[in-house]
């Protein structure tokens, strides 16, 4: 979040994010989602993640479209969504993307 923009984004992620999150998650698209925030310690570090939970990768890959849908139906048009992307770059920078697996560790015989 760009300095002094915590509120005006967290309102965005309380409400418009968040109510596409869990129309995804009814749609079966999605199996959870989280927002993390964290303390920035150098201007080039993110200050809050948001996180979705997918099934396993292709799963994430085969619900595009109807990921997709859901978007259109919770947020509007393509020209609506692209409005708001408009709108959050004046309060959020996008820092980047990552993709991550869980690691699950199984206990080892001794």
């Amino acid at each position: 979040m760009k300095p002094g923009m915590d509120t005006a984004y967290l309102n965005y992620v309380a409400g418009a994010w968040k109510a596409e999150q869990e129309a995804q998650k009814k749609d079966g698209n999605i199996l959870s989602y989280r927002v993390l925030s964290v303390e920035a310690h150098t201007p080039g570090e993110w200050n809050l993640m948001l996180m979705t939970e997918y099934k396993n990768l292709a799963a994430m890959e085969a619900s595009e479209d109807k990921a997709e849908a859901v978007a259109q139906r919770v947020i509007g048009n393509d020209e609506k969504q692209m409005q708001g992307y408009r709108e959050r770059a004046e309060i959020r920078e996008v820092m980047g993307a990552r993709l991550a697996r869980e690691i699950i560790l199984e206990p080892k015989g001794r």
